[in-house]
C-alpha cells in the first residue's frame, strides 16, 4: 500500500472533496467540510470547479496551505484512449496538477486521482495501449514528485479488480496506485470480500458510494443509502487491519439533480459512515 496516504493512526480517516461543491469557493467548502467533522479535503482539478489549478493564484494556494484539513487526493478526469494530441495534453495536466500539489502541502504532496476511461467490450482490444499510456501518466507523476492512483469504473474498459491490477503489473511504478470502490464492483455483482482480496493490498486509499442499475444504466447514491452492507465492509477492513483514508464520493449525478444541496449530501454522508466506522472500532 503506498506510503503516501498511510495513516499513522490506528483510525480509518474520514474525507470528502469539493467535487460535490463545484458551486461553493474553495475557501468556503473546506471549511464546510471541516465543521462536518472530516479528517481531511480532495481538491477537484476538472475545468470548470473553483479548484482548478488555473483558477488558484499564489494567494489562494497560500490560503489552501494554511488552513487545518490535511489534502490527502486531487481528482482529475482522463482517458488513455485519448487521440496522441490529447495524451501530450494530459501529460501536461500531469505537471500542473504536481505544481499545485506541491504548493499546497509541501511535505505531504496530495496524490492525483483519475478514471482510465474505454468501454467494457473494447478490453482485449485496448489494455495494451491502457497500460502503454498509463505508464506514461505515472513516469511524469514520478518525475514531479506525485503519487497517481487510478480506479476500476463500471461502464469502462477496466471495470473490475481483476483488470486494474493486470494494468498495474504492466506499469510497476512505484508512482503509480490503485484504488478501491466498491460502489463499482457491486453493481457487477462481484463479492465484496473477494474484491478487497485482490485489489485492496494495492490500492492507496479507498472510495465509498452506493448505486444501484437502472435499466441497465448505473445510478449511484450517497455512501450508506443503498444496498452495501457497511458493518460487514468495516468488519472486514479490520479484520485486515486497513489503516488509511476512506474518500466520499458525491456522484456527478446527484450533483445534477434539481435542489441538490451539497453542504448536506456531505453531512448525510458523514453521518451515514462516520457511526459505522466507530462501531466497528475504525475511528
Amino acid at each position: 500500500m503506498s506510503p503516501l496516504l498511510a495513516a499513522k493512526s490506528s483510525a480509518v480517516k474520514l474525507y470528502v472533496g469539493n467535487y460535490g461543491m463545484q458551486g461553493l469557493e474553495v475557501d468556503r467548502a473546506l471549511a464546510s467540510i471541516r465543521e462536518i467533522g472530516y479528517d481531511g479535503a480532495e481538491l477537484c482539478l476538472m475545468a470548470g470547479w473553483p479548484s482548478e489549478p488555473a483558477k488558484l493564484d499564489a494567494a489562494a494556494r497560500r490560503r489552501i496551505r494554511q488552513q487545518p484539513l490535511p489534502i490527502p487526493s486531487m481528482i482529475e478526469n482522463f482517458n488513455t484512449l485519448v487521440p496522441d494530441a490529447e495524451h501530450a495534453k494530459l501529460l501536461d495536466r500531469i505537471r500542473v496538477a504536481a505544481a499545485l500539489a506541491h504548493d499546497v502541502s509541501p511535505k505531504r504532496p496530495p496524490l492525483l486521482q483519475t478514471v482510465l476511461g474505454g468501454k467494457p467490450q473494447e478490453w482485449e482490444q485496448v489494455k495494451a495501449k491502457m497500460a502503454s499510456r498509463l505508464g506514461e501518466w505515472a513516469k511524469v507523476a514520478q518525475e514531479n514528485g506525485i503519487g497517481l492512483a487510478v480506479k476500476s469504473h463500471v461502464g469502462s474498459a477496466s471495470d473490475t479488480p481483476e483488470k486494474l491490477v493486470w494494468l498495474l503489473d504492466q506499469v510497476k511504478n512505484p508512482a503509480l496506485s490503485g484504488i478501491y470502490d466498491y460502489g463499482h464492483f457491486e453493481l457487477l455483482h462481484i463479492d465484496l470480500e473477494a474484491s478487497l482480496h485482490t485489489l485492496l493490498p494495492r490500492s492507496s486509499f479507498i472510495t465509498v458510494k452506493d448505486g444501484r442499475m437502472v435499466d441497465g444504466k448505473a445510478q449511484f447514491l450517497l455512501p450508506g443509502d443503498g444496498t452495501i452492507d457497511y458493518a460487514k465492509y468495516c468488519s472486514l477492513l479490520k479484520a485486515r487491519r486497513y489503516r488509511g483514508w476512506m474518500l466520499v464520493e458525491i456522484s456527478r449525478q446527484l450533483q445534477t439533480v434539481a435542489g441538490y444541496d451539497a453542504i448536506g449530501a456531505a453531512r448525510k454522508s458523514y453521518a451515514n459512515l462516520a457511526p459505522r466506522l466507530k462501531a466497528a472500532g475504525l475511528r
